[in-house]
């Protein structure tokens, strides 16, 4: 065999591994924001308490009835994971201590000082307001993305959106109830 036969040979192999069809059903992208109901998402997360301020990287996978989300300080220190499990069962494991619990707001306040509205943020991480309580939405009058949104007694001020599969999604925000600040900077979603 010559070079150009194994030239071809190699071409050929090349080109129909590029061609290949994943095997299984593809999940079409969500239509809207509303309509997402899995998601994955990373980045850069800033707490402020009255006597504590937090940074570090921070990953959350939501799904309909579970979520984990893990926050991570500087050099892989003090990390923090909280989730939920199908049941409804919380877990907040921080240090050495692993507590048990049924509302994750509840043991993020007990356990670490932290004002944190999980079924809140799991909204407004999207852009939306939740829909179990009034809000006042600010809108851009260009994109009629979010400025604001007042909830609950919280302000979340967008500052950047990204496309994510043809949708508009957050990229930069903070949710403020003073003195508690948590200022979310996202690098990475994945949306289904």
């Amino acid at each position: 065999m010559n070079y150009r036969t194994l030239g071809v040979i190699a071409f050929t192999a090349l080109i129909s591994a590029c061609s290949t069809r994943p095997t299984g059903p593809i999940t079409p992208p969500p239509e809207n924001v509303q309509a997402i109901s899995k998601w994955e998402t990373s980045g850069r997360v800033g707490i402020r308490t009255q006597n504590d301020a937090v940074s570090g990287n921070f990953s959350w996978q939501k799904a309909p009835d579970t979520f984990e989300l893990n926050i991570v300080g500087p050099f892989g220190q003090g990390a923090t994971k909280l989730d939920q499990s199908v049941d409804g069962a919380v877990t907040l494991s921080y240090e050495d201590t692993v507590v048990k619990g049924n509302d994750p707001a509840t043991l993020l306040q007990q356990e670490l000082g932290w004002e944190f509205p999980v079924q809140q943020v799991t909204y407004w991480i999207r852009g939306l307001a939740s829909p179990n309580s009034s809000a006042t939405i600010t809108k851009n009058a260009d994109s009629q993305l979010p400025n604001q949104i007042e909830q609950d007694g919280w302000l979340i001020t967008y500052s950047n959106f990204t496309k994510v599969d043809g949708l508009s999604l957050p990229q930069k925000m903070q949710v403020s109830n003073p003195p508690f600040k948590v200022n979310l900077i996202i690098n990475q979603w994945t949306i289904q």
